[in-house]
């Protein structure tokens, strides 16, 4: 396959190629949102660069998974919640649609509840107020959207716009704590070291390979396939060649989100290790005494962009799941100010953030399953798929990935019930 998208790229103009760049771009977003700081944070302050490991396996992982449901959504013309909805049985598909919607409260928590932080931090507000600007930021863009009736380009324009600058602040983050070759070798090696490194863990793994991404990506790719279809015809080779360009796209973008996590870590390791610091107000305050001012300054604003953009993807995937679940479309103004009350409830009644950052993102590992066994079904079924189905190599490894996932959230549970 790697053969075949790169001859599709060489073949492909730079007009056309730039085109197909967007959806990975946006499903990115999920892999360094707020929930992503609060554990690689958390993880770099309290074990150093040991659980690098993890962040480079869940993001190589990500990309497997990212790229499946892709082909999905391009083989199908239909995203995983539809598919759903009219294959599996109804109290199956009422199960599934609960644990999805339960995940993106989780995931909306941690969207709003970090850019609430942002916002406190830069601007010096209480955290209730940093959420309140927090909301209305987020009603900012949905009105974006909303006004700007150019088609999809639009929305991913300002999503990518807002990655590109979590990503420039994390490298300033990195030039300025010149981590060396040593501490990256280090946390390449798999290890668990100390009490609550596999709770962090799992916490990474959750946030960074994050469910409510994989509903969204398989109905991302809709657009580009439409367009494709009108100018190439409904065929296989027109959708296989739409396919490698979205491989394309999806593996760039979640490369440089692995880089944005993995400077994270690294970044906390370098000026927080042994300090006991691990909530990202404490860590805004040492890094301005560590690198300075504009150090804290730049993760800040990373911190709003992160937050903010990831809120907008959010709700876009909870009217995917709504939609592809239930066949029942709702107003997205109404969406919105429904799941913002469960965040601005844990700020008012004054929950330590970064912990219930941490929480949600390993409540988000426990739904993985729910997405993951679906589309591990859908993606190996030749009358679904037809010829984009798995080969059984692809199969095996999204089956060990559901597999390992599992297994990881039932040590856990069974570690904090015997601990």
């Amino acid at each position: 396959m790697v053969e075949s998208v790169k001859k599709t790229i060489k073949d492909t103009s730079l007009r056309k190629l730039l085109f197909y760049l967007g959806p990975g771009f946006l499903i990115s977003v999920a892999y360094m949102d707020p929930g992503n700081w609060a554990t690689n944070i958390s993880g770099g302050a309290r074990f150093g660069p040991a659980l690098l490991w993890v962040i480079v396996l869940a993001s190589l992982l990500a990309i497997v998974i990212q790229l499946i449901a892709a082909k999905l959504g391009i083989a199908t013309g239909k995203g995983v919640a539809a598919l759903c909805r009219e294959r599996l049985s109804k109290p199956s598909v009422i199960v599934l649609w609960i644990a999805a919607e339960l995940a993106m409260i989780a995931t909306d928590m941690a969207e709003i509840i970090g850019a609430a932080i942002g916002f406190s931090l830069i601007f010096h507000l209480p955290l209730w107020a940093g959420a309140v600007l927090a909301g209305v930021s987020s009603f900012a863009l949905l009105g974006i959207k909303s006004v700007y009736q150019r088609g999809f380009r639009v929305v991913e324009f300002i999503i990518m716009s807002l990655v590109a600058v979590v990503a420039l602040a994390f490298v300033f983050e990195m030039v300025l704590a010149e981590p060396t070759a040593d501490i990256i070798v280090t946390g390449m090696i798999p290890s668990l070291p100390g009490p609550g490194a596999l709770y962090v863990a799992i916490g990474i793994l959750g946030a960074t390979v994050m469910p409510h991404s994989v509903y969204l990506h398989s109905i991302l790719v809709q657009d580009r396939r439409k367009l494709s279809i009108n100018s190439e015809g409904d065929n296989e080779e027109s959708h296989r060649r739409h396919f490698h360009l979205e491989s394309f796209d999806t593996t760039t973008a979640l490369f440089a989100a692995m880089f944005v996590n993995a400077a994270m870590l690294i970044v906390a390791a370098a000026a927080l290790q042994g300090t006991g610091i691990s909530t990202l107000n404490e860590a805004y305050i040492t890094l301005d005494r560590v690198f300075g001012e504009y150090s804290s300054l730049a993760f800040g604003i990373a911190l709003i962009a992160a937050g903010l953009s990831s809120s907008l993807v959010a709700t876009m995937a909870g009217q995917t799941v709504m939609d592809g679940f239930l066949n029942l479309k709702i107003n997205v103004w109404w969406r919105r100010s429904v799941t913002l009350m469960p965040s601005l409830a844990i700020v008012i009644a004054g929950f330590e953030a970064t912990n219930v950052l941490v929480s949600s993102q390993v409540a988000l590992s426990f739904e993985l399953p729910f997405v993951l066994i679906p589309l591990l079904i859908f993606t190996r079924d030749e009358q679904v798929m037809g010829s984009f189905v798995n080969h059984r190599f692809t199969t095996g490894v999204l089956g060990v990935i559901v597999s390992v996932i599992s297994v990881l959230n039932v040590w856990l549970l069974y570690s904090t019930i015997m601990g």
